[in-house]
């Protein structure tokens, strides 16, 4: 679903798309904008800065570390880190576990390394944006990288089926290739057209 936004740290408006389900509370046209809006959350600064609290943070990392040596990172070791969390979760209070689960989902969704979007899908799309410009409107700032064909359609990373978009152009041609594809039920020509149209070949 596409969302209308205002970020809440420059007032700068946007548009973005989510999974049903997955809109988050707060919303910011950059992470640079999300850091310095974390800036101002006094309970977090607080918290960080509390030495004892560092400290304890600190000694739990290192405790588990020593646990469970070079195995740290693994499938089995998150499972083990899992089962301890929920052994102790009706021990904290709702502020704690709400704190908890909201940094868990927030990790989730920025740091997801599964599914058509993982960690290689953000490598290549951040390369393709660094030095790009919208194909439709010609802008630089808050570009996306497009699949011409969709994902869920079979659309692969190949260059030939991605374009930069900034994300105003980015739901306009979503929008159109489905109007296009009513018309001509036949992905391929849906991408020789969008990509002549964008001036890609």
């Amino acid at each position: 679903m596409m969302v209308h936004y205002v970020c809440e740290t420059c007032g700068k408006p946007g548009q973005r798309s989510y999974a049903q389900g997955k809109v988050p509370s707060h919303f910011f046209c950059s992470r640079e904008c999300q850091n310095e809006w974390q800036k101002t959350r006094e309970d977090i600064v607080l918290k960080n800065k509390d030495p004892a609290f560092r400290k304890k943070v600190s000694a739990g990392l290192k405790r588990r570390k020593q646990e469970l040596g070079d195995n740290y990172h693994s499938a089995e070791t998150k499972r083990k880190i899992g089962e301890a969390t929920l052994k102790h979760w009706e021990e904290y209070d709702d502020d704690t576990k709400n704190y908890m689960l909201q940094i868990l989902q927030t990790n989730a969704t920025a740091r997801r390394t599964y599914g058509p979007y993982d960690l290689a899908w953000k490598k290549l799309s951040a390369a393709m944006c660094a030095n790009g410009i919208c194909h439709r409107c010609g802008s630089k700032a808050n570009l996306v990288v497009h699949h011409i064909i969709p994902v869920k359609e079979g659309g692969t990373r190949d260059r030939r089926n991605l374009v930069v978009l900034c994300q105003s152009c980015h739901g306009i041609v979503e929008h159109q290739q489905k109007k296009l594809y009513e018309i001509i039920p036949d992905w391929n020509i849906v991408q020789i057209l969008v990509r002549e149209r964008l001036h890609c070949l």
